[in-house]
């Protein structure tokens, strides 16, 4: 565990870029393989960062590794279906991240500056999104509103943790990017599936999504570790 504490985040940097790489090569039997390392070691990371007391603070966080992983474990799968519950485990995933965020800091909109602002840009985000994806949906529309309404939540309440007394550097430097970039993949991967269907934007949704997941993890274990 200790090696894992030490180089956990470099490993899976590593990891993280094979997989871009098995992407761009076409090789699909490693790029699903690199793809299921990712959530695991970074629960690993989590789990050796932080001593007994941290861990139970960070059950939230667990739980939402937890949901991603079986969320790209199903997306590993072709057809509606199986997207469908992948995209139902993220939902779970940004459920468990909502908790932990208003666990840290609960929500007031009452000179709320950050998440004010952060549910503006989402709503503007997610009409441009919702606008240039139009009728491609299909049955697809109101399963991917929900999703949206429900990680726009969740950045929501990623940009609240700026208010807490103690923890702005945390909220700037982890929670607030991460959130973002758990945004921008998710944006990316719906117009890419369902508009412009090109196999180069793979790379940009897997490269903001693990620099997004990547950043929640170490805000969590270093709100553990100094908690």
């Amino acid at each position: 565990m200790n090696f894992i504490k030490k180089n956990g985040i470099l490993l899976f940097a590593v990891i993280l870029a094979a997989h871009l790489y098995f992407i761009y090569a076409g090789n699909t039997e490693l790029r699903m393989a690199t793809k299921l390392l990712l959530l695991p070691l970074l629960a690993l990371y989590l789990y050796a960062s932080a001593e007994k007391a941290g861990r139970d603070m960070n059950l939230p966080a667990f739980a939402g590794l937890f949901f991603s992983f079986l969320g790209d474990l199903l997306l590993t799968q072709s057809g509606e279906l199986y997207f469908l519950l992948g995209m139902a485990a993220f939902i779970g995933t940004h459920i468990a991240n909502s908790i932990y965020f208003l666990k840290l800091q609960p929500l007031s909109f009452v000179k709320n500056h950050p998440a004010l602002m952060a549910a503006f840009i989402l709503v503007l985000v997610s009409g441009i999104v919702m606008g240039s994806l139009g009728n491609s949906l299909g049955s697809f529309r109101e399963p991917i509103i929900l999703y949206m309404a429900i990680i726009c939540c969740m950045a929501v309440f990623a940009a609240n943790t700026y208010n807490h007394p103690v923890l702005q550097g945390l909220a700037i430097r982890y929670f607030i990017p991460g959130a973002a970039l758990f945004v921008l993949s998710d944006a990316l991967l719906a117009l890419n599936k369902f508009l412009y269907h090109q196999a180069y934007l793979d790379l940009a949704v897997m490269l903001t999504y693990g620099a997004a997941q990547c950043l929640l993890v170490l805000g969590f274990s270093r709100r553990a570790a100094n908690r």
